[in-house]
């Protein structure tokens, strides 16, 4: 029964949590797959959709969030999750200047704008990782997620419900992160 493998898996047992996964991860998939609209699809994959599913489950599961009291409330719990998180891409790839419907092929002259889409160099990369570990360091996980999810460019209140907290929760956790960063800037003298 799944409600023994979630016991089994806040016990520690890791198998559990694949068993979880195997148990679950296909229907997941077709799920996401019904709910991404074929342009969408072009940028987020159904299994990705699943994993982030997975992960928010397991992170919220082991944090006590959710009360399961038979295989039928996994199962509804988790296409809950992945019909929310396949909606929330579906409206991140399709807001503003991220429009999926906007993009063309490249062209052999469109070299630039497609290195700059690239990303950073290593070494930007690894600054920007050492910057991001000093601005959470000592703050709870939850900030690392949110972090992520507000670069990402989802909206408050997407963040606030992708991570089961308050819109104020979210606001107030977004000003303590602009502080920390206005005041390291300042500490190296970026800005007076």
């Amino acid at each position: 029964m799944s409600t023994d493998l979630i016991d089994r898996w806040r016990d520690g047992d890791e198998e559990a949590a694949r068993l979880l996964f195997e148990r679950y991860s296909r229907q997941l998939t077709a799920v996401a797959a019904r709910h991404l609209s074929k342009k969408v699809g072009v940028r987020v994959d159904d299994q990705d959709v699943v994993q982030s599913v997975f992960r928010t489950f397991f992170r919220r599961s082991a944090e006590g969030q959710f009360r399961i009291d038979e295989s039928l409330d996994i199962w509804h719990l988790l296409a809950n999750i992945t019909l929310r998180k396949a909606q929330m891409e579906g409206r991140r790839h399709t807001a503003g200047r991220r429009d999926v419907g906007l993009e063309t092929a490249a062209t052999a002259d469109d070299w630039l704008p497609v290195a700059l889409a690239s990303g950073p160099s290593p070494d930007d990369a690894a600054i920007l990782v050492d910057q991001v570990e000093s601005l959470l360091a000592g703050l709870p996980g939850l900030y690392a997620e949110l972090l992520g999810l507000l670069l990402d460019g989802h909206s408050k209140t997407d963040i606030a419900e992708e991570l089961g907290v308050s819109r104020q929760t979210v606001h107030r956790a977004v000003n303590l992160l602009r502080e920390r960063l206005q005041q390291s800037m300042r500490d190296s003298g970026e800005i007076n």
